[in-house]
């Protein structure tokens, strides 16, 4: 996955923002390269724990990309005190299986950012490279 400086300090900002509460987001794009980040409300009733993101929100997001942001290329959310490691909730809750799932977690400084596929409960990491 590609992701600019700039948007990989959008999702840091807004898990510094949220924080304690996990915060969470869609990355659009094309081909694997993020173009536009897209904050989310967290509607979990437990937002310092888990995250939720409103299935209208998402499909209003999609309608509404333009050409240069027209994939879900990834969801993201942080552990605000623990590891950017998808939790075994965030695994049994991965339900778009074509996306990455990108976790910033805010236990270190500097925090850290981590882009994983899901499928089926099976983590595998993949490289987030900086454009």
């Amino acid at each position: 996955m590609v992701l600019s400086r700039k948007l990989r300090d959008e999702i840091v900002a807004h898990a510094r923002t949220a924080a304690p509460q996990e915060c969470c987001g869609l990355l659009l794009g094309e081909d694997e390269v993020v173009r536009r980040v897209l904050r989310c409300q967290n509607v979990h009733p437990t937002p310092e724990t888990r995250y939720l993101i409103d299935g209208k929100e998402v499909l209003d997001a999609l309608r509404s990309s333009d050409d240069f942001d027209r994939e879900l290329v990834a969801i993201y959310h942080s552990h605000p005190r623990t590891q950017a490691y998808p939790s075994p909730t965030d695994r049994s809750e991965a339900h778009w299986p074509a996306a990455a799932y990108v976790l910033v977690s805010l236990r270190a400084e500097p925090p850290e950012l981590f882009a994983y596929r899901i499928k089926a409960g099976a983590v595998r990491e993949i490289s987030v490279v900086e454009s």
